[in-house]
């Protein structure tokens, strides 16, 4: 959905974990990313 909607891909975070925790809706971002492409993430992001 996100990615979809908003042009910023997200990883679901219990991909990282073997037992998940009933109700947790986590994401993990990367941010390993150039300056303008963050700030450009940032502003999508504000507009959700």
């Amino acid at each position: 959905w996100m990615t979809r909607e908003h042009g910023v891909a997200t990883i679901p975070i219990s991909v990282f974990y073997q037992t998940l925790i009933p109700g947790q809706r986590l994401v993990r971002l990367c941010f390993a990313k150039r300056e303008e492409t963050l700030r450009e993430a940032a502003k999508k992001l504000c507009g959700i």
